[in-house]
C-alpha cells in the first residue's frame, strides 16, 4: 500500500429547521452552468456538488432556500486548464498554505459515487504532490445535518 492516508471530519453541519422529515433524495442534475452536479436533500437540508471539477461543495441551505456559500459567477461552468481558479464553495486543500500545493488547479472531473445517504467525490492524484483527495458527504435521515469527510492520499512515492 502506498503511503498514508489522513482522514478529518472538518465538522457536523446543522441547521434549524421547522420543516418534517421527508425521504432522502440524490440525484444528479445540471447547476451553475456544471452539466454533472449531484444534488442531495433530507427534505430540511439541501447540499449540491459537481463533479465537473473539484472536489467542491457549491450549495449548502435550508431546503428551498439561499446558498450559503457564495458562488462566482464569472467562474460557474468552467472547466479545464492549468490555472487555479477559485469558483466558490467549499473546497479541501492541504496545509501548511503553499502556493504549489495549497493552489493545484482543480480543474478536471472527479469520480463520484453515490451512496445511500450522500455522495463521495474522488479526485485524480495530483500530478505535482502526489495526493489524492476525496470528499465525502452524508446527510442525516431525520435532522438538518450533514457530515463532511475529507481524505488525503499520500499516492505518490515518498
Amino acid at each position: 500500500m502506498f503511503g498514508r492516508a489522513y482522514q478529518s471530519i472538518v465538522g457536523i453541519i446543522f441547521l434549524t429547521s421547522g420543516w418534517s422529515m421527508a425521504q432522502m433524495q440524490i440525484e444528479k442534475r445540471p447547476c451553475h452552468g456544471w452539466e454533472n452536479c449531484y444534488f442531495l436533500s433530507n427534505g430540511k437540508i439541501e447540499m449540491l456538488a459537481t463533479s465537473d471539477v473539484g472536489p467542491r461543495i457549491v450549495h449548502l441551505g435550508l431546503a428551498r432556500e439561499k446558498n450559503l456559500f457564495r458562488v462566482f459567477e464569472d467562474q460557474t461552468g468552467r472547466t479545464g486548464g492549468d490555472q487555479w481558479r477559485i469558483y466558490g464553495g467549499h473546497r479541501l486543500w492541504h496545509s501548511p498554505e503553499d502556493r504549489m500545493r495549497t493552489y493545484e488547479p482543480d480543474n478536471a472531473p472527479v469520480a463520484a459515487e453515490v451512496l445511500p445517504d450522500g455522495i463521495l467525490l474522488r479526485q485524480s492524484v495530483e500530478p505535482r504532490t502526489g495526493i489524492e483527495k476525496s470528499v465525502e458527504i452524508r446527510l442525516a435521515a431525520d435532522a438538518p445535518s450533514a457530515r463532511v469527510i475529507h481524505r488525503l492520499r499520500n499516492r505518490g512515492t515518498w
